[in-house]
């Protein structure tokens, strides 16, 4: 979506399937039961710019305690699976006036709150005070679902846990943003090559 002649990023969050060599790190609210978008169809949160880095930190859990006779491990499984990025805004630019850093409303010229960079901000950050619940009219919690975050063949269900905003004055043209997302359910899907019969 552009505004005032100003492109983002992505036209879609199926950038990705179309083979446009851009693969958007792709948002999505489920109901209860974690399978249906609760959001209009055609209708996914896109970041202005992906993410600088993600990582997915997966650990066992092990506890080691100490007896006369020396140490005892008890290795529990998997830890629960983290997924954390930190990345960019991207540049507060307005049509006609460029770069902006102002923060008045009555500024000439505009404010750096009429760009697609903070409209995407602002939705990540809404994204992130809902964290899967759908409201009713009087403001409270009707449903609790989940988020959903797609990258790169790779479906993460779970809740955001913490969101930090970076307002640096080295770069007054954009936030740096980051997340923590806790993972309660991992889709992958693999790609392999099939081998003909009787080849190895």
């Amino acid at each position: 979506m552009a505004r005032g002649g100003i492109p983002s990023a992505f036209n879609s969050y199926e950038d990705g399937s179309l083979n446009r060599n851009r693969t958007p790190v792709v948002f999505d609210v489920l109901g209860p039961d974690w399978a249906t978008s609760v959001l209009p169809d055609g209708v996914r949160l896109v970041l202005h710019c992906n993410p600088s880095s993600l990582r997915v930190s997966r650990q066992r859990q092990v506890e080691r305690i100490q007896t006369l006779g020396g140490f005892v491990e008890q290795h529990w499984g998997d830890s629960v699976v983290s997924l954390s990025a930190e990345g960019s805004t991207g540049g507060f630019v307005r049509a006609y006036s460029g770069l902006s850093n102002v923060t008045s409303f009555d500024a000439a010229g505009g404010s750096r709150r009429e760009t697609i960079a903070y409209d995407k901000f602002l939705d990540l950050l809404a994204l992130f005070h809902s964290n899967g619940g759908i409201y009713d009219a009087a403001g409270n919690v009707a449903l609790q679902g989940c988020v959903k975050v797609t990258f790169d063949e790779g479906v993460y269900l779970g809740w955001l846990n913490q969101f930090t905003v970076t307002e640096n004055a080295d770069q007054p043209f954009s936030f740096k943003v980051s997340f923590e997302f806790t993972v309660q359910r991992e889709e992958m899907t693999f790609r392999t090559t099939v081998a003909s019969p009787g080849v190895l």
